[in-house]
């Protein structure tokens, strides 16, 4: 998140919130940035720091091949700016991209509040529950998500996949080090004919101890504005959706200058049919 300098009172206690933060650990690297257009920002660029899990950010991604050949993905996470700090604040150099967790299922939710005495916290961790939903809903590019009480991950992600429809990539946790990612190649490369369904690909994504799992689709989703950036380079029309290749066996996410080598596998293409329309049901003349 770029800080611009203004007099907004909401851009004062943003700032003010990251200090803070940045005091106590929880956000990292203060760091000054070209705009890309000759100008500097004498404003910090503050990361959140590995290890901390923040619920909706915004995600950096720059590819970077390696010595030995495989794509690195370098990944920094911002904390989503106030509302008056619009992306024409934010330096052009940057290739972010919006990732929410996604709420917990309400069962699982309502587990969790019988265990609540104090009602202000209970009506807060609802709200809290209730805006992921939203923001995932409305403005993610990629949610990740887990399964709960023994459901079958892959009918989780097709789930997901139906309720979060403008997002393009979905990561569904299987364990500490294993995602099953779904990516659309449909919204990846602009379609926008409404009677076609949703299609693109799923594959699993494993990683070493103590990788940052959560960033596993980002780092596909690297990959793939990687890929299409490189063949835009070399022709002009446009790139068809079966075009995008399988992923490649092996990528490297690195945050923060660790970097962690990603396996991919199970590569699979995949359809999400859109669901049939609710029937519309005739009241009569009443109009109840």
């Amino acid at each position: 998140m770029v800080v611009a300098r203004t007099t907004s009172r909401l851009a004062a206690d943003l700032l003010e919130w990251c200090q803070h933060r940045l005091s106590r650990g929880a956000l990292s690297g203060a760091r000054h940035i070209s705009t890309g257009k000759g100008k500097t920002l004498n404003d910090p660029l503050v990361a959140v720091a590995p290890g901390v899990w923040v619920p909706w950010v915004r995600v950096d991604t720059h590819p970077v091949i390696g010595d030995d050949g495989v794509l690195a993905i370098h990944v920094t996470r911002y904390p989503v700016p106030a509302e008056d700090l619009h992306d024409h604040l934010l330096p052009d150099t940057l290739n972010l991209h919006t990732l929410v967790t996604a709420p917990v299922p309400f069962r699982v939710l309502q587990r969790r509040l019988a265990n609540v005495s104090n009602l202000t916290y209970r009506h807060e961790l609802e709200r809290g529950n209730s805006a992921q939903d939203h923001r995932a809903m409305n403005g993610a590019t990629i949610v990740v998500g887990a399964a709960y009480d023994g459901d079958p991950p892959p009918l989780v992600l097709d789930a997901m996949m139906r309720r979060y429809c403008l997002a393009n990539t979905i990561g569904m946790r299987i364990d500490e080090q294993t995602f099953l990612a779904a990516m659309r190649t449909r919204h990846l490369l602009g379609s926008v004919d409404p009677d076609e369904d949703d299609a693109g690909f799923t594959v699993v994504m494993r990683g070493d101890k103590g990788a940052p799992a959560a960033l596993f689709p980002s780092a596909l989703y690297g990959w793939s504005r990687w890929w299409l950036s490189e063949v835009r380079k070399v022709r002009e029309r446009p790139v068809a959706s079966l075009e995008l290749p399988q992923p490649p066996a092996q990528l490297d996410v690195v945050e923060a200058w660790q970097s962690h080598r990603i396996h991919i596998d199970t590569y699979e293409r995949t359809a999400w049919p859109a669901l049939p329309p609710i029937p519309r049901i005739d009241w009569g003349d009443d109009g109840l």
